[in-house]
């Protein structure tokens, strides 16, 4: 079966969790190529559980917005991912048109037609785990994101006391 599925990259796929990390995405998409980055406009970002802890999700939100780096994945590489999501139990794909910035920093001339994965809107929000936490923190850092993401998005999942204790106990305060 999987010989018979491309491995050339084709479909734009929007990381906005652990896959900002590069040799973690590297390793679950062998053939994905990242492109750029864009911003998930409307969106926020948010913690919810699933069967093995509290991940990252997004959700709609008018006041603010999530950035991502926008990969280009083959069919084999996207269904490798939907295993390691959890698509379709946990997460479902949401497409997005979005403008791109290459790595150079140009904005590319049309917007791209991008999937990202969503958790599913019923699963509860929770606290995630610090290596979680950590291994997102190192992505925005790495992509130059705004970390006030990352603490908005805990804010909102566990509430405003409790994440400034969480950042305190994580030396992020």
């Amino acid at each position: 079966m999987f010989e018979l599925i491309s491995r050339s990259p084709s479909r734009y796929y929007l990381a906005y969790g652990s896959n900002l990390d590069m040799e973690r995405m590297g390793k679950r998409c062998p053939y994905a190529v990242v492109v750029g980055t864009t911003e998930i406009m409307g969106y926020r970002l948010l913690f919810k559980k699933s069967k093995t802890g509290c991940y990252a999700t997004i959700e709609q939100d008018a006041n603010e917005s999530v950035p991502a780096v926008v990969w280009k994945l083959s069919e084999y590489d996207e269904l490798l991912l939907d295993r390691y999501e959890g698509c379709p139990r946990y997460y479902y794909k949401k497409q997005f048109q979005l403008p791109v910035w290459n790595l150079n920093g140009n904005r590319m001339k049309k917007a791209k037609p991008c999937i990202a994965y969503v958790m599913h809107e019923d699963r509860r929000l929770g606290c995630p785990d610090a290596e979680y936490f950590e291994l997102l923190q190192g992505g925005y850092s790495d992509w130059e994101f705004p970390l006030d993401t990352l603490k908005r998005g805990l804010a909102a999942s566990i509430g405003r006391a409790e994440a400034i204790r969480y950042l305190k106990k994580q030396q992020m305060m």
